[in-house]
């Protein structure tokens, strides 16, 4: 069955766009972002299909199988099938290209939204709003509100780059989930001296009267700080040491060394 090019406009496509914000709505454990991911399409459908109320229905049940990305690469992903569906494309070749890129989408998507952006938006407003500034809160509420809206990019590109983007998604995906994360732990390695406090009393001197805290600080700032939090990540990562042993070894030492006036 082929379908005319160029029945759905730059509207359309934000329309559809903005829809997707409301995709997880309606979740469900059985179909999980299914029927969301649906509903973002309708209109588009429609455009396409016109009155033709059986294959607005078919196009709604060939998506309407488990689906669970993250939210943003969803919007791409409604684009890129409105596009196949625009072009006439088989609907057995769609469900195969949705269902075999939703899983990928959804590393890349956390790979820049929840393990990028998150964390680095999260510590640098946290850090204005302990110290006092209203700049905060509102400077974490504008990227989230900006990163809300990227959907309509998302969705635009999914839409123009229609079937070609797999090819570009397969041969991307792991350098960019790669580069995403190195920016992420660079931004969050750089903020540990605000959020990790380990210091030693000025009290403590060695022999010849020299703050042992000013020997540390004369090689490099805070080094303490970020040692400390290498020594956790070896226990971590080479130990398997758990997490919720690390925070009671963590209240342990902190009062041990504040018993002692080490620290």
């Amino acid at each position: 069955m082929a379908v005319s090019r160029e029945k759905l406009t730059k509207k359309d496509i934000d329309k559809m766009s903005l829809l997707s914000i409301l995709e997880q709505s309606c979740f469900s454990f059985e179909r999980m972002q299914a029927p969301g991911f649906v509903l973002g399409m309708i209109p588009g459908f429609k455009k396409i299909y016109g009155d033709q109320k059986e294959e607005v229905a078919a196009a709604m049940q060939n998506n309407m199988d488990f689906i669970n990305t993250e939210p943003h690469m969803a919007t791409f992903l409604q684009g890129l099938i409105l596009s196949l569906e625009e072009n006439g494309q088989d609907r057995a070749l769609i469900k195969n290209i949705k269902t075999g890129l939703f899983g990928p989408l959804a590393g890349l998507g956390d790979a820049i939204f929840w393990f990028t952006l998150l964390p680095i938006s999260a510590a640098i407003c946290c850090s204005l709003a302990s110290n006092g500034s209203v700049l905060g809160p509102i400077l974490y509420i504008l990227i989230w509100a900006a990163a809300c809206f990227s959907r309509l990019w998302f969705g635009r590109m999914g839409y123009n780059m229609g079937v070609g983007a797999v090819d570009m998604i397969s041969q991307n995906a792991n350098a960019i989930t790669k580069a995403a994360g190195i920016l992420g732990m660079m931004v969050v390695g750089g903020l540990i001296p605000s959020y990790v406090s380990f210091t030693f009393a000025e009290t403590l001197v060695a022999p010849g009267g020299v703050a042992i805290q000013s020997i540390f600080d004369s090689i490099m700032p805070n080094i303490l700080p970020l040692g400390f939090v290498f020594f956790l990540y070896w226990l971590f990562k080479k130990k398997h040491v758990n997490t919720l042993m690390l925070i009671v070894l963590i209240i342990l030492l902190s009062i041990a060394l504040s018993f002692l006036k080490v620290m």
